[in-house]
């Protein structure tokens, strides 16, 4: 046998040898990550046990359903501490499971959010100006209860700014049901939700949420509150897609 060819079977092998290490490490990573020891097993009644512990809750009822939420005040301003539950015409149990609502709320499209037709997920809502106007103003109610209102952008980034400019969000998120844990060192006690598409499809339950802001972008967009296990933002998504509603209290 010649040399080079020798030679040439060593390389492959050392070459496969080395490839499967790698593979099997990476293996071994994802299983540890995704094994129950790793997993976040903190139950849902302990977590609010701890926040009302913790936190001064307030509580609310929502007249229009009898729903009571938890609230809390950060900052300047009052939050509920739950998601929206109020059983609107399109709006969705999150991962299309009923027995959900109770803890994660109900999602909602966007026209739902807004309490304004439906036309309006695909198209400019300035096309009827009266409704825009309204819609403009401070504390502009949308589907909220009485006395509370859907936030704008400017009450998210006030919301954001009574944490480290370089969090992950962690401040936010509730310690349980997240794959990591948050702190939630604010009361705000976020969820992961998931969200549903406008095709139909839900995705993301128990590993991301979204909350709506009343301020749209662009044509079929409007702006959103995003939270994972790593990352908080606030970006455009489209106005079909249904997502977790936060209310605010009017000032």
């Amino acid at each position: 046998m010649h040399i080079s060819f020798v030679i040439f079977i060593i390389l492959v092998v050392v070459v496969v040898a080395i490839a499967g290490f790698f593979l099997g490490r990476s293996v071994r990573k994802s299983a540890k990550r995704e094994s129950s020891a790793s997993r976040n097993n903190i139950p849902y009644d302990d977590c609010v046990a701890q926040n009302a512990a913790k936190f001064n809750y307030g509580t609310f009822t929502d007249a229009r359903d009898g729903e009571t939420y938890r609230t809390i005040k950060i900052g300047n301003q009052v939050w509920m501490a739950e998601n929206l539950r109020f059983n609107a015409e399109g709006s969705f149990a999150p991962d299309n499971d009923e027995a959900n609502t109770k803890k994660f709320g109900r999602l909602y499209t966007w026209a739902t959010a807004l309490d304004i037709p439906t036309a309006f997920n695909e198209k400019s809502p300035a096309e009827d100006i009266e409704m825009y106007r309204q819609m403009k103003e401070n504390d502009y109610r949308g589907l909220a209860p009485e006395g509370w209102h859907i936030p704008s952008n400017k009450e998210w980034e006030e919301l954001l700014r009574n944490i480290d400019p370089k969090s992950n969000g962690s401040e936010l998120r509730s310690a349980c049901l997240w794959h990591k844990a948050g702190e939630d060192s604010l009361g705000f006690f976020a969820l992961p939700a998931g969200y549903r598409f406008g095709n139909g499809s839900f995705r993301h339950f128990g590993a991301r949420t979204r909350f709506w802001s009343k301020d749209e972008y662009g044509y079929a967009n409007a702006f959103r509150l995003s939270l994972t296990d790593e990352s908080v933002d606030i970006e455009g998504v489209y106005r079909s897609d249904a997502i977790s509603i936060r209310c605010v209290k009017n000032a």
